[in-house]
Order: C-alpha cells, then structure tokens, then sequence
C-alpha cells in the first residue's frame, strides 16, 4: 500500500541545533551587537527591542537593514529578513545539555528563483551559522572564512 508523502512546503524551513550553553548565553549571542559579530555577521549593530534595527554585513559586503519584530529574553528573538516579508524566528529551550536553538524562517515566496535563492541558499547559510554559533560558544571557534574571495558566492559554506 502506497502512502502519501506530504507535500512540501518551499515557504518555510526549520532548523535546530542543541548547544552545551544557557539559554541567556545563546539569547545573548544573538541579541548582542558585539557577540554577533563574532560568529554571523562581519559589521552589525542591533537594537535589542521590538521595532528597533539589526543591520548586518558580511564578507563579500552583502548586508540587510532588518528590524526586529519580536523580542523575549531568553525565549525569543524574531527579526525581518529580505524585502518580500520574509522572516526569522529564533527560540531558545533549556534542555538537559544546555540549550536548543530552533530556527525558523517563513515567508518566502514559492517561485522557481525563490525556491533557490531564499529557500535552499538561506538554508544552507543558516545550518553553516548555526554550526558556527554552537562553534563559538562551546569552543570559541570562528570557522567563518575572512576572505571575501572564498565566499558562498564561489561556492563555499564558510561565509
């Protein structure tokens, strides 16, 4: 008997990542302009409220004015992404071992480009950023590449 696979929704995506930290420590990471830069984006500042702004840029100069639409200390941290409504949601659960940080990312348009370019490449640079969070807090490693030249846009996961 054949059953019915789900279809699959391009819109959104969820990923999770458990990191040996407080919740406060990951909330903090995410929420402070001088830890961010450490692990996600290059250059930043971050007003840590509802409507506030959280500019980014990375390596390769790509940056984002976003604002921050949600925002719970040590439980939720929620911010636009992208001209077209899309956003990311950041929760934070204590669990045994230290935290799981769970991120989700919806709002993304259903098209051919958007299925590439939002759904697929946002995935892959949040599973690296994510790795890289769980990096740094436990181990204080940045595996970031410092060479815009070796970045996402040649191919590499680093950036």
């Amino acid at each position: 008997m054949a059953t019915r696979s789900k279809v699959y929704d391009w819109t959104q995506f969820t990923e999770k990542i458990e990191i040996r930290a407080t919740p406060a420590r990951v909330f903090n990471a995410w929420t402070s302009e001088k830890v961010i830069v450490k692990w996600f984006s290059w250059k930043g500042s971050l007003e840590p409220k509802k409507g506030g702004r959280f500019f980014m840029q990375f390596v390769t100069g790509a940056s984002g004015d976003e604002k921050v639409l949600a925002i719970r200390k040590n439980e939720l941290f929620r911010f636009s992404f992208g001209k077209d409504g899309e956003t990311v949601e950041v929760r934070f659960k204590k669990v045994k071992e230290g935290c799981d940080c769970i991120l989700r990312q919806y709002g993304m348009k259903d098209t051919p480009k958007a299925r590439v370019e939002w759904h697929m490449g946002c995935r892959n640079g949040w599973v690296f950023f994510l790795t890289n969070l769980k990096a740094f807090l436990e181990h204080r490693l940045d595996l970031r590449s410092q060479n815009p030249k070796k970045s996402y846009l040649q191919g590499y996961v680093n950036s």
